[in-house]
């Protein structure tokens, strides 16, 4: 078991950090800000110092001449462990594990909570692409309370990159309003064959910000499919208007994930 390996396995762990504070040679593993792990390599010989329980650290090292009290830590809270072959892979691991649910039960409960948000595969960090899409004249805007969303500028982005963009069939029903409050006479001439914009406004719940009269004529004259871009919140919060709008938009966004699964 080398270096590497090890440094793997302790980035395996959910929201883990990489730091270098001490050497370049020597890689601290932290969560939530703690450490839990302090990895170096000697001369190819990988020696890991990792925290553990008073009683078990010392039964460890009764066990193993491989382990010993942690180099300039606590030594009755941390074991150093030198993994020479004498020690097997699988017990090497076990004490990352511990060292790791030592230092995450440590921590509070908000801590772990906003690391579990941030380690979510759907989970938003501001984009160094956004840039505030300022109206101008002659742009159409879909209004959502603080959140206006310049469609003109959206749909000159996906004709310009449509590779970035696929196109679904959707069920009109599903999206049929509950009230028509667009007059029959407007939605007349609006293009069947041209997708509309479906927009991700919460985990699986997608609302129309483009195509409202498409929708309207489809049902009025019974169509019951139409194309449709279905953008999540990563591709659709980059046309946001106003820089405050988007950030809260983030917060939003990720605070919805608190609720997957409930």
């Amino acid at each position: 078991m080398n270096a590497q390996v090890l440094s793997d396995y302790c980035l395996s762990k959910l929201g883990t950090e990489l730091d270098y504070p001490f050497s370049p040679d020597s890689a601290v593993f932290k969560v939530g800000g703690k450490m839990f792990a302090l990895l170096a390599d000697d001369e190819g010989i990988a020696r890991i110092t990792l925290k553990c329980d008073p009683l078990h650290a010392d039964f460890l090292r009764q066990q193993y001449t491989s382990v010993t009290p942690g180099y300039y830590m606590n030594k009755t809270h941390w074991n150093t462990v030198l993994c020479d072959g004498s020690i097997p892979d699988e017990e090497v691991y076990g004490q990352i594990d511990h060292s790791y649910d030592l230092i995450w039960k440590s921590l509070t409960k908000k801590a772990r909570t906003q690391i579990e948000a941030e380690s979510h595969p759907l989970f938003l960090f501001p984009d160094e692409a956004y840039q505030p899409h300022e109206p101008q004249e002659g742009d159409e805007l879909y209004p959502n309370g603080i959140f206006i969303f310049n469609i003109t500028r959206l749909l000159n982005h996906i004709a310009k990159n449509p590779d970035d963009y696929s196109i679904e069939v959707i069920n009109v029903a599903d999206y049929k309003p509950q009230f028509n409050l667009i007059e029959i006479d407007k939605c007349a001439f609006a293009d069947l064959e041209n997708p509309i914009i479906l927009a991700e406004i919460a985990p699986g719940r997608y609302n129309i910000i483009d195509g409202n009269h498409r929708v309207n004529r489809a049902c009025h004259e019974g169509v019951e499919s139409l194309q449709a871009y279905k953008l999540p919140p990563r591709q659709h919060s980059l046309f946001i208007t106003k820089q405050n709008a988007y950030d809260t938009y983030l917060k939003y966004w990720n605070e919805k994930l608190k609720y997957i699964g409930e």
